[in-house]
Parts: structure tokens; sequence; C-alpha cells
């Protein structure tokens, strides 16, 4: 059993890591040692808590600065850990593939990955002879609908008679399953496993891919990875690089301003040759989007009050919240302000714990409001009912896809940095993105939601927050609130 102690001393390796890298441009390769040690203990605990470390402390720092010399100094700290990984005796199947692809150093494998970061035309892809195209997920759901989803329209466009393969998690048939040109495959990717089994997912995503391409001549499928977790981020090999497209999302034009959605469609125009921007896109299936409407037009009926569908998940990432008295005092204020509010539970038990929290206490504070709870078994009895049509709050729970059917439905969407701005960009919703819990400021303009519509980013440091940058909760508060007032007032005098 892992001891605080060792707890600690996996937080201390990572930290003293990046440290050292920065300050004094010294690579302390034996902490990567050390933490690989740690990850591949026996000790279920002990190996979970040096992958957080590993993860969460190294890798997704490195990936949220978006800056060249990160992405240099995840290859070589990753590479090592895989060469760590593949000479134990649970990663003789890691070893196998990897010499497969003739990988058979971790400098190989630094030499490849340092290869796929130049972006250079690739039109010599476009063939007629191209019948596949494999699409890798992002794993999560807000990233595969900004970037995603870009690269799944564009390869239509370009590849018209292709079959297009997306391969990831179960959310994306939720988010995707309208697209009649689209076949899935599931993969999962077990993001709070030990590292080996995180590794390990590659082992399924090339098996995957072999069973796809079967058959097929080398020239008559292509593999686009949009700097997938189920690649670690292209330095798993996935196909002969010939026959594989890899967005270096983490460095492209590193000093522009632009939103990943963007830079994809970009970096799309590079490979390719120029088209019209393409933007992130959501398809859902007929039903979710008949059943969203319905309940649309349910709430609507007997009044002209704007619909504000709100989330607060953040994908178990505490510093992303801002707490409880904004998140009530968001919801008692757009209520307050005319409008009815849809609020999402969430998904897990935490996120459903804090939005019971959000609802109980608006209750307290708005005692008269009219509140109902709809889910995917009573959601035909709510819409048969009466209920429906004088409500103030709605609380939602259920599937993803019927909850980005809600969304499609609002006048305005507002959460936290998750998936739930990303859907409703795309959607063409305006939207309110409360960005907090960044470590780098770049990743506010990265990760900016985009879409047709309007869309407000308002910041919060939370880690370092001043009380002039805490003061902008109230500014998103009458933002939402003018905005609801203004959509009343515009429908009263149409």
């Amino acid at each position: 059993m892992m001891s605080d102690e060792e707890s600690q001393t996996t937080e201390r390796l990572a930290s003293e890591f990046l440290t050292s890298f920065h300050r004094e441009g010294v690579y302390l390769g034996d902490h990567i040692s050390r933490l690989a040690d740690f990850a591949l203990s026996d000790d279920d605990v002990m190996a979970k808590a040096a992958s957080r470390a590993i993860f969460t402390s190294l890798i997704e720092r490195l990936a949220d600065s978006f800056d060249p010399a990160a992405v240099t100094l995840y290859n070589q700290l990753f590479a090592q850990l895989i060469a760590q990984c593949r000479a134990h005796s649970r990663g003789e199947a890691i070893d196998r593939e990897l010499n497969f692809f003739r990988l058979g150093s971790q400098q190989a494998m630094i030499t490849r990955a340092e290869y796929l970061r130049s972006s250079k035309s690739r039109a010599d892809l476009i063939s007629r002879r191209v019948k596949l195209i494999v699409v890798l997920s992002r794993v999560t759901i807000g990233a595969d609908v900004a970037i995603t989803s870009v690269f799944i329209e564009r390869l239509k466009q370009i590849f018209p008679d292709a079959r297009i393969a997306l391969a990831g998690g179960g959310n994306a048939m939720e988010l995707f399953g309208g697209d009649a040109r689209l076949s899935f495959h599931q993969l999962g990717y077990r993001r709070a496993g030990a590292t080996l089994e995180r590794l390990s997912n590659w082992i399924d995503v090339l098996n995957c891919i072999r069973s796809l391409t079967e058959g097929l001549d080398r020239d008559e499928y292509l593999i686009a990875d949009p700097d997938s977790r189920l690649t670690q981020l292209g330095l798993l090999p996935v196909a002969k690089d010939d026959r594989y497209l890899f967005f270096p999302s983490r460095e492209y034009r590193h000093s522009s301003s632009l939103p990943l959605a963007e830079l994809a469609s970009i970096w799309l125009d590079d490979i390719f040759g120029p088209s019209a921007p393409t933007l992130p896109r959501v398809s859902l299936n007929p039903q979710d989007i008949a059943a969203g409407r319905e309940v649309a037009k349910r709430l609507r009926q007997n009044n002209s009050r704007p619909v504000v569908t709100i989330n607060f998940g953040v994908g178990e990432n505490a510093a992303k919240r801002i707490g409880n008295v904004f998140e009530k005092s968001l919801v008692a204020e757009l209520i307050g302000g005319s409008a009815i509010v849809i609020l999402d539970r969430g998904v897990g038990e935490e996120e459903i714990r804090r939005a019971d929290a959000v609802v109980n206490n608006v209750i307290k504070m708005k005692p008269d409001i009219r509140v109902i709870e709809i889910d995917e078994e009573n959601l035909k009895r709510s819409l048969d009912s009466n209920r429906m049509t004088e409500v103030d709050l709605v609380v939602w729970r259920g599937r993803i896809g019927m909850l980005a059917a809600l969304i499609g439905q609002s006048d305005l969407y507002v959460g936290y940095d998750s998936a739930g701005q990303h859907i409703a960009a795309a959607m063409g919703v305006p939207t309110i993105d409360v960005m907090a819990g960044y470590t780098s400021p770049r990743m506010i303009e990265r990760w900016r939601p985009t879409g047709p519509s309007d869309v407000c980013v308002i910041s919060v440091d939370t880690l370092n927050a001043t009380p002039n940058e805490k003061a902008l909760l109230s500014d998103t508060l009458l933002f939402c609130s003018a905005f609801a007032d203004f959509y009343t007032d515009e429908n009263n005098h149409s």
C-alpha cells in the first residue's frame, strides 16, 4: 500500500523535473526513471498515484503550454517512459509492436516524432484510390467537437467517395451519429488507469485499424490523427508514415492567438491546398433532435422567455470551478432575469452532488420558483403533461446526445471549460465560456469555442486569482441577466 510519503514523492519528482528543465535546461532522466518504476509497481494504488503525477503534473502541463520547447521535452520524456515500460514483463506486446514499426530504441521514437512535427504539403495523398479514412478520436468530447469534427468535415469534402471511420469513445456516436458518411468503432481509453494500461490502449487501436484496413492496398486508406491521446500525441505509430496524417496541435503556428478549431482548418489547407474555412460540427441523431425541439416548444408555449442551458461539469479538474456561490447566483440571476434555465446534472457522483446543491440553494433563495426534473425515463411523460409549460428551472440528467439537443434549442449556453461550450458553439448557440484553472494563458486562446454564433470567454485565474480577476464573476452574471432581458424585450416588441 502506498504511503502518504511515497505519494508526495511522485509529485515532488514531477515538480523537480519541470523546475530543473525550465530554470536550468537540465533534463533529470533519473526522475523519469523513478516515476516509471513507481508507475510499473504491482501495487495498484502506487502505480495509479505515480501515473497521475506523470500525466497530470507533467504531460498535461506540457501539452497545455502550446509551446514547441514543451513538445520537444514531451517527446523525450515520454519516449523514455515507453522504453522503460516496454522492457517490463507486462510490456511485451508494446515492445513487439514497436519493433514491427522498426522503432527498436528510445532515440528511434524521438527521431520519428521530430519528423512528424514538420507540416508539409501532402497533395500526393489526394487519390481517387482512397476508399477508407480512419479518424482517431481526441478522447475527450469537447476536443472531438472542436478539432476532430473539423477533420471529418474537411476529409468528407476532399474524398467524397471514401468511407470515413471514427475510432474512439462511445460518446462520439451520440454527437456525430446523424452523419450518414460516418461509421463508429469504439475504443476505450482508461484516463484514470495506470501508465501501462494507458499505453496498452494503443494495442487496441492497432487491432482496430488493421481490421478496418484488411484487404485494402496501401494507397487505398489514410489514418488521420488530430493529436490523439490514443497514440500518446503521435509517439506511438498506427500505420506507415506515408499513410498517416498527424496534426501537431500543440505547436502549429504557436505564436498566433487562434483557437484550435481554426488552426486545424488552416493546417488542413497546408496539407491539401486552400479551401473555405471549416467549422466544427455536431450531427445528432434525428430522435434526439426531435425530442430537444419538443422540450423547447413546451417550455416556450405560454411565454416568450429565453431558454438558457447550463452545465457546471469540469471533467474531474476542480481548478476549473469558480465555486458554489457563483454557481447558485448565476442560476438565480438568470431566473430572476426572466430566463428559463435547463441545468444539466452532469456525470459522476461529484458533479451530480454539486448540481443538486445548486438546485437546493436556488430554491432557498427563491422559494417560489417552479422546478421539474426530467431524465430519459420520464421525458415522454413530462412532455405529455402540462408541467413543462409553467416552469422556471428544468433539471436534466441523461445522455450527452440529448443534452446536445437541448443545447441546440437554447438561446444561450453557459458553462465552465468542458464539452458543453464546444457543442453550443458548433450548433450556433450564443455561448458564455467561463475559463478557469488554466495553466497557461495560451490555453484560453487555443480552447476558445468556435462556431457561427457569438462566443464570450470570461477568464478567471483560480490558481492565482486577484480580487480584480474574481470581480469578473459579477460581469458574467450581469452579461447573462442583460441577455435575458434583451431577449425578452425583443420578443415583446416583435
